[in-house]
């Protein structure tokens, strides 16, 4: 995989190396540092997770952001319905603690998600297909989460991943 990377890095349409759902062990191969200078000179610019209010994954993304590697959350809002109808999952739109602060910001949940997202210092990326949620989703610029209430965010982090796809798929992609 690592070969293949550093190749395209070396084709003018990518430019860079951009990794997705790397965890710590696999971002290793990636670095300069012996022994793992082996298997790459280049490390990725850019790291594609999975991460929200109910799955944080702080230690990969301090890694990845230690080491000058851009964390991008996908499903930054936590899959929201479409997850809860294909996989059951929870979403952390429906937690208290979010509810709460989004009133006290005057904002909404999604948006109060998003900004914490963004001072996490991670790319996030939430889909929609609603313009008016894509306005929305841009007005989160003009408010910032306390450091008091992002701790709050931190206790309710349940380490659970709300994007399934080996349960759509049908194969562990995560083994």
């Amino acid at each position: 995989m690592a070969k293949g990377l550093v190749e395209a890095k070396d084709c003018p349409a990518t430019g860079s190396v951009h990794a997705a759902m790397l965890a710590v062990r696999a971002v290793l191969m990636f670095s300069t540092a012996p022994p793992a200078s082996t298997y790459s000179k280049i490390k990725p610019a850019v790291n594609q997770i999975e991460t929200h209010p109910y799955f944080q994954r702080d230690s990969l993304v301090k890694f990845c952001q230690k080491h000058g590697i851009c964390v991008t959350a996908h499903t930054p809002l936590g899959g929201a319905a479409a997850n809860a109808e294909w996989f059951g999952s929870i979403s952390c739109l429906e937690d208290p603690v979010i509810k709460t602060l989004a009133e006290k910001y005057n904002k909404t949940v999604a948006q109060l998600v998003l900004q914490w997202g963004v001072q996490r210092n991670t790319a996030v990326i939430p889909k929609s297909s609603k313009v008016e949620r894509l306005r929305e989703n841009f007005q989160i610029f003009n408010f910032t989460i306390s450091d008091e209430d992002m701790e709050k965010i931190k206790t309710i982090d349940r380490k659970c991943r709300t994007n399934q796809p080996a349960k759509f798929w049908g194969i562990d992609l995560y083994a």
